[in-house]
């Protein structure tokens, strides 16, 4: 029996901490991963743990080992339940609803937090001294400790493994759904432990098992004009054919590539903007940072003049991706796939004291931008490694906005002087739009103005997330 009160504790804490790494990684496509989004969430998983673990003494008070067992088997089989039909269905639709809703961006991760994740980990966290309650006997605390020794190295392992393995082996959906398929497992590993009678708990566990291996084992049916689809550790990927002759490639539900298969060259007006810059003075050494579809990498790689291409991104599955479903056809050997986090880039490229004729960013896009490379900082270490950069900025057109001021005196406090050009030129006033930025003076290209009165972001200090939230 001991041996099976470990194992139970191991799993339990297993999923605690996978679905800590789920929550925040389904809240990303929407909040991005940052400090606030991580931080709140931490907090209501961290408040749902202890007040399970506080409550529990009501719980196992004047009870005996049956009762104990039952009051496991329900709250997992209703824990397990709640993750499998209710928090992992409707988690983006209800933070996007609330957003929309309250407008405040601190608020509406907080609420949706303890809407989604409150109840199941109150309820799967008392796991853990109720299981401590069938261990009292001889050399009891002796016990316990080894079951807390066991949960936190259940934790410690499920944490990694998930973010690891699980992401990009079974996507995010289907590891979200293989911790309800634990949980329900332990929940009818304990009814036939203390099988007496039928319980609605049973029935629910029962089902919930059944569900999740339906849904591990099922494939997915995809759209006529879908090509592939994935989930992985940092994207939501789709790329679809759309109006026949022209394919996208969808990040986190935002086009971040678009071919025309006629010629498979780009349709952004901001992809053909940089090329042309680039062709103009026939830098031979690029690098670009991000990846997406390849598509000016590629393009680029088509002129004689070209010798080498770095493309940099963390996610390591697009180059193949993008070659087998999205371009159809392998990458030019003189496209370099560097596999990494941009500010890790950059500072394994100064200290090799590694120059770049040209440097494109094309990190960017919509609502969803990493914090970490839009201050001082990054600006900087882009300078040290390239005379000439190119910079793909989607903001608001009238450039108005706190964040859109505050991102342009910081590249301004970077690069010394700042050029901008809008490349969609939409009329509609606050709407977001493409500017390619530059500390080059080009023809068509306005210089910026710097305000003194407003911030610069650095590493140690920002308001990016509040003010990048302002503009939605």
């Amino acid at each position: 029996m001991s041996l099976i009160i470990y194992l139970l504790s191991f799993l339990e804490w297993f999923v605690t901490l996978s679905i800590e790494i789920i929550a925040i990684r389904k809240f990303t496509p929407i909040v991005w991963a940052n400090s606030i989004s991580t931080s709140i969430i931490l907090w209501v998983i961290l408040l749902a743990l202890s007040y399970g673990y506080y409550i529990w003494w009501k719980n196992s008070k004047n009870k005996n080992q049956d009762e104990i067992k039952d009051k496991i088997i329900f709250n997992l089989s209703i824990s397990s339940a709640f993750y499998l039909f209710f928090t992992f269905i409707f988690d983006i639709f209800i933070l996007s609803k609330i957003l929309n809703a309250t407008e405040n961006y601190f608020i509406s991760i907080l609420l949706s937090s303890f809407i989604l994740f409150f109840i199941p980990i109150f309820l799967a966290s008392q796991t853990i001294p109720l299981l401590s309650e069938l261990l009292k006997w001889d050399n009891t605390w002796e016990k316990i400790w080894k079951l807390l020794f066991f949960s936190t190295i259940g934790s410690f392992l499920w944490s990694v493994v998930t973010s690891t393995v699980l992401f990009s082996s079974i996507g995010v959906e289907k590891s979200a759904t293989l911790n309800s398929f634990i949980l329900s497992s332990l929940a009818i590993c304990l009814i036939f432990i203390t099988y007496k009678k039928i319980k609605i708990s049973y029935i629910v566990a029962i089902f919930t098992f059944l569900i999740s291996i339906l849904l591990l084992t099922n494939k997915e049916i995809l759209n006529n004009n879908i090509i592939y689809k994935t989930s992985n550790s940092y994207h939501n990927l789709i790329i679809a054919n759309i109006e026949n002759d022209k394919r996208v490639f969808f990040q986190n539900a935002w086009y971040a590539s678009w071919i025309d298969l006629n010629t498979w060259n780009s349709f952004f007006k901001y992809i053909i903007e940089i090329k042309n810059k680039l062709i103009e003075n026939r830098y031979e050494n690029i690098a670009i940072i991000w990846a997406a579809g390849f598509t000016l990498p590629n393009e680029m790689s088509q002129f004689d003049f070209i010798k080498n291409i770095d493309v940099v991104d963390i996610d390591w599955s697009l180059k193949e991706i993008s070659e087998k479903y999205f371009l159809e056809k392998n990458l030019s050997d003189k496209i370099n796939f560097i596999n990494e986090p941009s500010r890790y880039f950059l500072q394994n490229t100064i200290k090799n004291n590694k120059k770049y004729d040209a440097i494109v960013i094309d990190i960017y896009h919509w609502d969803s931008l990493p914090p970490q490379t839009l201050t001082l900082e990054f600006f900087q270490n882009l300078k040290k490694i390239s005379e000439n950069i190119y910079i793909n900025m989607i903001t608001d057109n009238n450039l108005k906005s706190d964040f859109s001021k505050k991102l342009l005196n910081t590249m301004e406090s970077s690069f010394w002087e700042i050029y901008y050009k809008d490349v969609n030129q939409y009329k509609q006033i606050n709407s977001k739009t493409n500017f390619v930025m530059t500390n080059l003076n080009l023809e068509w290209y306005e210089k910026y103005k710097k305000e003194n009165d407003l911030w610069i972001y650095t590493d140690d200090k920002h308001s990016i997330e509040i003010d990048l939230y302002k503009t939605r």
